[in-house]
């Protein structure tokens, strides 16, 4: 049987009408001719013997290349970051024993941790927000908040008693947060977790500072803290070995650098810990300060060479589209 659309031929053009409007008659507008190209777009079936456009098997998918597990380049930089790392550490050790016997040592470590903190953070962030990185924003939210809960607290002697040890713990798990989330490949434009990270921990901090000035002596269970303390440095560590991974496969310097800082922080806690003496944890210390400021500062210069960098080609470009219209103008 054959089709009626298929059997008749071009629909004859209306008659135009004197002396009034198409629309005013009522009368449709003339119908394109038809073509053999017009059953695609369904305003005519497909004539026989044309293959179809598409099958019904699924599509051949192209092999992807085989990604290496770390990339090569990675790896001369990260031994020389370790071995900086070691030898800062070494360093530090020995001018921390030759301090021993005139200063305490935790206390001006601690100063000196919380100042190189604080610069490392706002670099990163500065950075961050000039490069339009949310990973670098997340990453200067991670250390800040190390930076709060963990130098700031040996510094003003926080650590002794009350609800401080909680609030270590709420900030050191945001910590884990953040680079957990500033780890993968893609998120969410706006995903609040530095939000929540940061009202957490002022509600923890408003929380135990509120308590201390009411009932000084409620504190904790002796043995809770730090077994909390211990979990939350050992999430810690592996969240930071989690950034270091990702770092060297995906050659991202400032990735393994703040991995490396924040495993060397909490081998220093698990030093500490272990009973052995304090010089050692304060050496550790003292040495992932200085990683994450050799994170920070060149992730900080190379984001803004990279944004005089786009002006020079604007600029340029500026140039170019000058000198065009000024000489379409002259011809």
């Amino acid at each position: 049987m054959t089709s009626t659309l298929r059997s008749h031929g071009p629909l004859p053009e209306p008659r135009p009408v004197p002396h009034q409007d198409a629309r005013a008659s009522g009368l449709r507008a003339a119908p394109a001719p038809r073509s053999p190209d017009d059953w695609v777009t369904g305003r005519w079936r497909r004539p026989a013997g044309t293959p179809a456009p598409w099958t019904r098997g699924a599509a051949p998918v192209e092999p992807t290349p085989a990604v290496p597990p770390v990339s090569r380049a990675s790896w001369p930089a990260f031994l020389g970051e370790l071995g900086a790392l070691v030898g800062t550490a070494l360093v530090a050790w020995a001018a921390v024993r030759g301090l021993d016997g005139v200063l305490p040592a935790p206390r001006p470590a601690a100063v000196l941790a919380l100042a190189g903190g604080t610069v490392a953070a706002t670099a990163t962030a500065v950075a961050g927000r000039a490069s339009g990185s949310r990973r670098a924003v997340r990453i200067a939210a991670a250390i800040a908040g190390y930076t709060l809960v963990g130098p700031l607290g040996t510094a003003l002697d926080l650590h002794e008693g009350g609800l401080w040890p909680g609030v270590e713990v709420v900030g050191l798990l945001g910590v884990v947060a953040l680079l957990v989330v500033a780890v993968r490949r893609r998120s969410a434009a706006r995903r609040p977790v530095v939000v929540a990270a940061g009202a957490a921990l002022a509600c923890a901090a408003t929380l135990a500072g509120t308590v201390g000035e009411l009932a000084p002596a409620f504190a904790l269970p002796p043995g809770a803290a730090p077994a909390a303390l211990l979990a939350a440095w050992a999430g810690t560590g592996a969240a930071g070995l989690l950034a270091l991974v990702a770092g060297l496969r995906r050659d991202r310097p400032l990735l393994r650098r703040v991995g490396l800082a924040f495993a060397a922080l909490a081998a220093a806690h698990a030093v500490a810990v272990s009973g052995v003496a304090a010089t050692v944890p304060v050496a550790l210390t003292l040495a992932a300060t200085a990683a994450l400021l050799a994170a920070a500062v060149p992730f900080l210069f190379s984001a803004v060479r990279g944004l005089w960098e786009q002006r020079e080609a604007y600029r340029v470009e500026a140039e170019l589209l000058r000198a065009a219209l000024e000489h379409d103008r002259r011809f």
